[in-house]
Formats: C-alpha cells, structure tokens, sequence
C-alpha cells in the first residue's frame, strides 16, 4: 500500500549510510546541471527496507531518481542518436519505437503522461560490495541500450559460463529483493524499478498514484537549477 506519507520528497544526496552511494550519473554525463537525487519518501522508505533484507556486505548505488522535464528531452535524443549508431537502417519510426524501450518520451507541462521518473517513483540503482566498495558485475553498464541489458536475459540463456551464473544470480537477488517491498521491475532494464507511477501502475493494473514530483516546477524552489 502507498500511504499519504509515501507521496512526500525527500532528497537523497544527504544520506549518511554507508550501504548507500550516491552517483548522480546525468549531472557527471552532463545531462543535468544540478548534482542533487530527490525522490519520493516511498521509494527511500523501501530502499532502506530492501538494504535490511541484503547480505550486510551489499549496498546500493543509486543513479538517478527523480529526472526533470528538460533532462528527459536531452536523454530521449541522446537515446535515438545511440540506437541510430548501432541500427543505422531503422527508419524514423522504428528507431522512436526502439529508443522508448529504454527512455521515456519527454512530456510538457499540463500533459496526462507523467514519464516515471519524472514522478519521482522510479528508481536506477545497482548493488554495491560494502568491503571493496566495487559495483557487482551486472553484465552490462548503466543505460546499454542491448538485449543484454534486459531484466530477463540470463534467465532466458542457455549453457551459461561460471561468470555469467553469478551475474545471473545477483541480477535475481536485486530484482527479487526489490519486488518483495513493493517495486515493481523493467522488462529492458535490469536497474530500473517502479513504484507508485505509470510503469508500476502499467505493471500491476492499477491507477498510477504519482504525478510530476514538483508540479509544474522543475525543481524544488532551494535546488540550485531552480533559475535555470
């Protein structure tokens, strides 16, 4: 159940847990011009569940949260140019369609569509080794736009090597961890997970109870990229 609480903000980039990193990746990339994660208080609320139900030698890496409207054009381009790089053949249209599997079309103010991260309910992380401080091996980076980056795709594969049982292994412990607190998971994405938005509600036949995280506002009216 998501409660009235659920639907609060709260920023991420102040956390003080060991077993959680913050990398904003769009503002490294730069994509963004503000470093700051905020997010909805249902998606930390179960994070912090998720963390009690690891091994305490796991912790999370958490890339992105809460994406304004402009990131979401930038990253939607950037997307068909990729896709455009590797299927050069794609028409127009076939490459749109391509490019939506892994980004959501950009929305305007005042439209119905709230893409999820927009909303503030969805959620790019990966897992972490405490004692090394080393990302897992997931099999393939943050935002691969191939098949290999697909919730399903070692789960589906046949005759899989000693490495590929393990990332099979820890992409089902993220996936099975996640969706025990409420999360629902991406079928294209292995780090991408819901709650409360339009992928979630999509998923499990429901209403999405999310909107824009700020409204019509790009950020909160402290964030630093307010002006821009």
């Amino acid at each position: 159940m998501i409660s009235d609480h659920d639907h609060g903000v709260v920023s991420f980039s102040n956390l003080n847990n060991p077993r959680i990193k913050i990398k904003p990746m769009y503002f490294e990339l730069g994509f963004s011009s503000d470093p700051a994660i905020w997010g909805r208080v249902a998606v930390l609320r179960r994070l912090l569940i998720v963390l009690s139900l690891l091994p305490e030698n796991y912790g999370f890496i958490v890339w992105d949260v809460y994406r304004t409207r402009a990131v979401q054009g930038r990253l939607f381009e950037w997307m068909r140019n990729e896709i455009r790089k590797r299927n050069p053949l794609l028409s127009d249209t076939e490459n749109y369609n391509e490019a939506l599997k892994y980004m959501s079309a950009p929305s305007k103010i005042g439209d119905d569509y709230c893409p999820p991260h927009l909303s503030g309910g969805a959620i790019d992380l990966t897992l972490f080794d405490v004692n090394s401080g080393l990302e897992l091996d997931m099999g393939t980076v943050f935002d691969d736009c191939t098949s290999r980056a697909s919730r399903d795709f070692f789960n589906e594969q046949q005759n899989l090597s000693e490495s590929e049982i393990i990332i099979k292994t820890q992409r089902n412990l993220l996936r099975n961890s996640m969706e025990k607190v409420g999360f629902t998971s991406y079928v294209h994405e292995w780090w991408h997970f819901d709650i409360g938005n339009v992928f979630w509600g999509k998923e499990l036949g429901l209403k999405p109870v999310f909107g824009p995280l700020f409204g019509d506002d790009e950020w909160p009216k402290t964030a630093t990229e307010n002006s821009t």
